[in-house]
C-alpha cells in the first residue's frame, strides 16, 4: 500500500472527538435499524425533500466540517485509490464487507436510492464502501459484489490493521463477531464534501429522502 505514516497518526484530542462522535449516534442507530429492518420496503417510491432541520432524522452534521487525514487503500482495479481521488466529487462511504448478512446491503440499497433520486447531480457523488474484511473481500471480488447493487459504486479494500487506522477518523469500531466468519463493525455512512471534509454522519436506516436533502446541500 502507497501511504504515508507521517500526519495518519491522530492527536488525542482528534481520537476523542471520534469517540464521541461515535457514541453519540448508536442510539440513533438502534431506532433507526429497529424500524428500517420493520420497514424494508421503505424508500422504493419517489424521494421527497424534507425539512431536514426540524427534527432528528438521522443525521448528524459536522459543524464546522472537519478536514480528513489523506488516506489511501486498494481499489478495486488493483490499484491504489485515496481520499485525494474522491475530491471534486460529494462522497458517500460506508464501512462494510462482502459477507455481512444485514446493514451493509441495506446501506448500498439506499445509496442507489439517492442516486436515483438526485438524477442529473447523481454525475457529482461518489459512491463508496471501505471494506473491513480486507482478508477476503480482495480487489475482484468487492468490485463484483459492488457491481449487484451499481457498477459505479468504488471499492476501498486492506489489510484490518491499515482498514481501522482510516477509520479512526470515523468512530469505526471493529472486531470479530459471536458469529462464526462474520465482523461487527459500527454502521454509519459518512457525507464527505468536494473538498475531502467531512460533513454529516448517518445512522443507519437514515431515509434516502434525508440523505439526498443533505448531499444537494453539499453540492450547491
Amino acid at each position: 500500500m502507497a501511504e504515508r505514516e507521517s500526519g495518519r497518526r491522530l492527536s488525542r484530542p482528534a481520537t476523542l472527538v471520534a469517540i464521541v462522535m461515535s457514541l453519540s449516534i448508536t442510539l440513533g442507530s438502534l431506532l433507526f435499524i429497529v424500524w428500517r429492518l420493520a420497514n424494508p420496503s421503505f424508500g422504493e417510491g419517489p424521494v421527497a425533500q424534507v425539512d431536514s432541520g426540524s427534527w432528528f432524522d438521522g443525521a448528524t452534521p459536522m459543524d464546522p466540517p472537519r478536514q480528513l487525514t489523506d488516506f489511501t487503500l486498494l481499489g478495486t482495479d488493483g490499484g491504489p485509490l485515496g481520499l485525494a481521488d474522491l475530491k471534486g466529487r460529494a462522497t458517500l462511504l460506508v464501512f462494510g464487507y462482502t459477507r455481512c448478512p444485514d446493514y451493509c446491503p441495506l446501506t448500498l440499497k439506499d445509496f442507489t436510492r439517492v442516486k436515483a433520486a438526485l438524477g442529473d447531480s447523481a454525475k457529482d457523488v461518489n459512491l463508496v464502501m471501505v471494506s473491513v474484511d480486507g482478508e477476503v473481500d480482495h480487489p475482484l471480488r468487492l468490485r463484483d459484489w459492488l457491481a449487484a447493487f451499481d457498477p459505479t459504486m468504488l471499492g476501498m479494500t486492506g489489510a484490518r490493521e491499515e482498514v481501522r487506522r482510516v477509520g479512526e477518523e470515523f468512530g469505526l469500531y471493529l472486531a470479530n463477531s459471536s458469529r462464526q466468519g462474520l465482523l461487527d463493525h459500527s454502521t454509519s455512512s459518512f457525507l464527505i464534501d468536494r473538498e475531502g471534509r467531512l460533513r454529516t454522519t448517518f445512522t443507519v436506516g437514515t431515509s434516502p429522502a434525508v440523505i439526498v436533502d443533505y448531499v444537494q446541500q453539499v453540492l450547491n
